[in-house]
Protein backbone atom coordinates (compact mmCIF):
# COMPACT_ATOMS: atom_id res chain seq x y z
CA UNK A 1 0.00 0.00 0.00
CA UNK A 2 0.92 3.45 -0.99
CA UNK A 3 2.25 5.37 2.47
CA UNK A 4 0.70 9.18 3.14
CA UNK A 5 3.68 11.90 3.40
CA UNK A 6 3.62 13.70 6.88
CA UNK A 7 6.34 15.50 7.21
CA UNK A 8 9.93 15.15 7.68
CA UNK A 9 12.23 15.17 10.62
CA UNK A 10 13.74 18.93 10.99
CA UNK A 11 16.48 18.71 13.92
CA UNK A 12 17.34 16.30 16.29
CA UNK A 13 19.58 15.54 19.12
CA UNK A 14 19.77 12.18 20.97
CA UNK A 15 18.39 8.83 20.48
CA UNK A 16 15.68 9.37 18.25
CA UNK A 17 13.68 6.33 16.61
CA UNK A 18 10.99 5.92 13.72
CA UNK A 19 8.21 2.66 14.21
CA UNK A 20 7.00 2.07 10.49
CA UNK A 21 5.22 -1.43 9.51
CA UNK A 22 6.66 -3.69 12.20
CA UNK A 23 10.63 -2.01 11.50
CA UNK A 24 12.51 0.68 13.90
CA UNK A 25 14.91 2.42 12.20
CA UNK A 26 16.99 5.55 13.62
CA UNK A 27 15.60 9.25 12.57
CA UNK A 28 18.18 11.00 10.44
CA UNK A 29 17.59 14.84 9.31
CA UNK A 30 15.72 15.27 6.96
CA UNK A 31 14.03 12.22 7.02
CA UNK A 32 10.43 11.69 5.46
CA UNK A 33 7.66 10.73 8.02
CA UNK A 34 4.44 9.08 6.31
CA UNK A 35 0.85 8.82 8.18
CA UNK A 36 1.48 5.88 10.55
CA UNK A 37 4.68 6.46 12.00
CA UNK A 38 5.23 6.42 15.54
CA UNK A 39 8.19 8.42 16.57
CA UNK A 40 9.89 7.86 20.04
CA UNK A 41 12.65 9.77 21.57
CA UNK A 42 14.93 7.97 24.52
CA UNK A 43 16.24 9.96 27.64
CA UNK A 44 17.80 13.10 26.60
CA UNK A 45 16.67 13.32 23.71
CA UNK A 46 14.44 15.30 20.98
CA UNK A 47 13.16 15.64 17.61
CA UNK A 48 11.70 18.37 15.31
CA UNK A 49 9.15 17.84 13.30
CA UNK A 50 7.77 20.14 10.37
CA UNK A 51 4.06 18.43 8.86
CA UNK A 52 3.14 18.73 5.33
CA UNK A 53 0.95 21.59 6.03
CA UNK A 54 4.31 23.69 7.70
CA UNK A 55 2.95 23.19 11.30
CA UNK A 56 5.49 21.83 13.51
CA UNK A 57 6.20 19.44 16.21
CA UNK A 58 8.78 19.53 19.25
CA UNK A 59 8.92 15.84 20.91
CA UNK A 60 10.66 16.61 24.30
CA UNK A 61 12.75 13.32 25.70
CA UNK A 62 11.04 10.28 26.71
CA UNK A 63 8.12 10.89 24.22
CA UNK A 64 5.88 8.66 22.02
CA UNK A 65 3.88 9.96 19.62
CA UNK A 66 2.08 8.46 16.38
CA UNK A 67 1.00 10.09 13.69
CA UNK A 68 -2.46 9.48 12.62
CA UNK A 69 -3.77 11.55 10.00
CA UNK A 70 -2.00 14.28 7.92
CA UNK A 71 -4.14 15.57 4.77
CA UNK A 72 -4.00 18.73 3.05
CA UNK A 73 -6.64 20.11 0.73
CA UNK A 74 -7.71 23.11 -1.63
CA UNK A 75 -10.02 23.78 1.43
CA UNK A 76 -9.48 21.85 4.63
CA UNK A 77 -6.66 20.58 6.32
CA UNK A 78 -6.65 17.69 9.17
CA UNK A 79 -3.85 16.42 11.50
CA UNK A 80 -4.56 14.21 14.40
CA UNK A 81 -2.01 12.82 16.64
CA UNK A 82 -2.07 10.01 19.41
CA UNK A 83 0.72 10.91 22.03
CA UNK A 84 0.96 8.14 24.66
CA UNK A 85 3.96 9.22 27.05
CA UNK A 86 6.21 12.38 27.07
CA UNK A 87 5.79 16.14 25.83
CA UNK A 88 4.37 17.28 22.84
CA UNK A 89 5.07 21.28 22.09
CA UNK A 90 2.55 21.81 18.88
CA UNK A 91 3.14 24.91 16.37
CA UNK A 92 -0.22 24.77 14.46
CA UNK A 93 -0.60 26.34 11.19
CA UNK A 94 -3.61 28.86 11.28
CA UNK A 95 -6.35 28.21 9.07
CA UNK A 96 -10.16 29.17 8.87
CA UNK A 97 -11.89 26.22 8.96
CA UNK A 98 -14.67 26.64 11.34
CA UNK A 99 -13.91 23.38 13.02
CA UNK A 100 -10.83 22.44 14.89
CA UNK A 101 -8.78 20.27 12.23
CA UNK A 102 -5.20 19.99 14.06
CA UNK A 103 -6.06 17.35 17.42
CA UNK A 104 -3.48 15.72 19.73
CA UNK A 105 -5.25 12.71 21.89
CA UNK A 106 -3.67 11.11 24.90
CA UNK A 107 -5.41 8.41 26.19
CA UNK A 108 -8.17 10.27 28.25
CA UNK A 109 -7.75 13.72 26.63
CA UNK A 110 -7.92 15.39 23.35
CA UNK A 111 -6.31 19.05 22.62
CA UNK A 112 -8.32 20.79 19.72
CA UNK A 113 -6.66 23.89 17.82
CA UNK A 114 -6.86 26.15 14.59
CA UNK A 115 -4.38 28.27 14.63
CA UNK A 116 -2.33 28.16 17.69
CA UNK A 117 1.08 26.83 19.88
CA UNK A 118 0.75 24.52 22.70
CA UNK A 119 2.01 21.88 24.87
CA UNK A 120 0.44 18.37 25.26
CA UNK A 121 1.94 16.07 27.86
CA UNK A 122 0.36 12.71 29.61
CA UNK A 123 1.19 10.47 32.24
CA UNK A 124 0.51 7.62 34.95
CA UNK A 125 2.30 8.75 38.01
CA UNK A 126 0.15 8.60 41.58
CA UNK A 127 -1.31 11.78 42.59
CA UNK A 128 -2.96 12.13 46.40
CA UNK A 129 -5.32 14.28 45.31
CA UNK A 130 -6.85 11.72 43.05
CA UNK A 131 -7.19 8.29 44.57
CA UNK A 132 -7.61 5.42 42.12
CA UNK A 133 -6.65 7.23 39.34
CA UNK A 134 -3.45 7.39 37.03
CA UNK A 135 -3.79 9.09 33.84
CA UNK A 136 -3.54 12.76 33.59
CA UNK A 137 -3.52 14.86 30.74
CA UNK A 138 -2.26 18.94 31.19
CA UNK A 139 -2.83 21.40 28.24
CA UNK A 140 -0.84 25.19 28.88
CA UNK A 141 -1.98 27.28 25.78
CA UNK A 142 0.35 30.50 25.03
CA UNK A 143 -1.03 31.49 22.04
CA UNK A 144 -4.59 31.28 20.69
CA UNK A 145 -7.35 28.89 21.85
CA UNK A 146 -7.21 25.33 22.65
CA UNK A 147 -10.23 23.16 23.04
CA UNK A 148 -9.99 20.48 25.63
CA UNK A 149 -12.34 16.84 26.07
CA UNK A 150 -11.98 13.89 27.59
CA UNK A 151 -11.81 11.42 25.53
CA UNK A 152 -12.99 8.40 27.38
CA UNK A 153 -15.96 10.88 28.89
CA UNK A 154 -16.93 13.24 26.05
CA UNK A 155 -20.84 14.10 27.41
CA UNK A 156 -19.03 15.42 30.50
CA UNK A 157 -18.53 19.04 27.61
CA UNK A 158 -14.88 20.56 26.90
CA UNK A 159 -13.60 23.99 27.94
CA UNK A 160 -12.08 26.42 25.30
CA UNK A 161 -8.41 27.42 26.92
CA UNK A 162 -7.39 30.69 26.00
CA UNK A 163 -3.88 31.97 25.63
CA UNK A 164 -2.14 32.33 29.13
CA UNK A 165 -4.15 29.97 30.76
CA UNK A 166 -4.22 25.34 31.30
CA UNK A 167 -6.17 22.96 31.80
CA UNK A 168 -6.24 19.70 33.44
CA UNK A 169 -7.72 16.08 33.03
CA UNK A 170 -8.02 13.40 35.04
CA UNK A 171 -8.91 9.97 34.34
CA UNK A 172 -12.83 10.18 33.18
CA UNK A 173 -13.52 13.61 35.18
CA UNK A 174 -14.78 16.53 32.75
CA UNK A 175 -11.76 19.37 31.83
CA UNK A 176 -10.88 21.90 34.80
CA UNK A 177 -12.05 25.61 34.10
CA UNK A 178 -8.92 26.89 32.94
CA UNK A 179 -6.54 28.44 35.29
CA UNK A 180 -3.87 31.51 34.87
CA UNK A 181 -0.34 29.74 33.97
CA UNK A 182 2.61 31.49 36.33
CA UNK A 183 4.49 34.52 35.41
CA UNK A 184 7.57 31.88 35.68
CA UNK A 185 6.19 29.26 33.48
CA UNK A 186 4.97 31.92 30.76
CA UNK A 187 8.31 33.80 30.80
CA UNK A 188 9.81 30.59 30.48
CA UNK A 189 8.07 29.32 27.53
CA UNK A 190 8.31 32.65 26.05
CA UNK A 191 12.11 31.80 26.33
CA UNK A 192 11.63 29.81 22.70
CA UNK A 193 12.21 25.77 22.41
CA UNK A 194 10.94 22.65 24.40
CA UNK A 195 14.21 21.97 25.66
CA UNK A 196 14.00 25.59 27.61
CA UNK A 197 10.63 24.48 29.19
CA UNK A 198 11.34 20.70 29.35
CA UNK A 199 13.40 21.73 32.98
CA UNK A 200 9.80 22.99 34.51
CA UNK A 201 7.60 20.38 32.64
CA UNK A 202 9.90 17.58 33.62
CA UNK A 203 8.93 18.90 37.49
CA UNK A 204 5.20 18.75 37.05
CA UNK A 205 5.37 15.51 35.55
CA UNK A 206 7.54 14.11 38.93
CA UNK A 207 4.64 16.46 40.37
CA UNK A 208 1.96 13.83 39.28
CA UNK A 209 0.95 15.80 36.69
CA UNK A 210 0.39 16.16 32.69
CA UNK A 211 1.11 18.75 30.29
CA UNK A 212 -1.42 18.45 27.26
CA UNK A 213 -1.88 20.93 24.57
CA UNK A 214 -0.01 24.35 24.50
CA UNK A 215 1.06 27.35 22.55
CA UNK A 216 4.48 28.85 21.92
CA UNK A 217 6.59 29.10 24.39
CA UNK A 218 5.75 26.71 26.89
CA UNK A 219 4.08 23.15 27.62
CA UNK A 220 0.22 23.53 27.49
CA UNK A 221 -1.21 21.52 30.18
CA UNK A 222 -4.46 20.46 29.18
CA UNK A 223 -6.37 17.34 31.05
CA UNK A 224 -10.13 17.04 31.68
CA UNK A 225 -11.04 16.55 35.27
CA UNK A 226 -15.09 17.11 35.63
CA UNK A 227 -15.33 20.11 37.38
CA UNK A 228 -14.20 18.46 40.83
CA UNK A 229 -11.54 20.50 42.76
CA UNK A 230 -8.74 18.31 43.36
CA UNK A 231 -9.07 17.74 46.99
CA UNK A 232 -12.90 16.33 46.42
CA UNK A 233 -13.10 14.90 43.19
CA UNK A 234 -13.90 11.36 43.35
CA UNK A 235 -13.46 8.81 40.20
CA UNK A 236 -16.64 8.69 37.89
CA UNK A 237 -17.83 5.72 39.51
CA UNK A 238 -18.03 6.92 42.84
Amino acid sequence: MAQTPAGSVTTLTGDVRIERAGTTVAATPGMALDVGDRVVTAANSRVTITLTDNSKLELDESTSLVIDQQTVGATSRNTKLSLFTGVVRSFVSFTSSPTPNFEVHTPNAVASARGTQYDTSTDTQERKEYKDCRRFTQVSVYDGTVEVTNATNPGAGSVQVPAGHKTLVACGFAPLPPTELGAAAAGTAAAGGLGAVAGSTTGLLVAGAVVVGGTVGGLAAGGVIGGHTNKKSKSPSQ
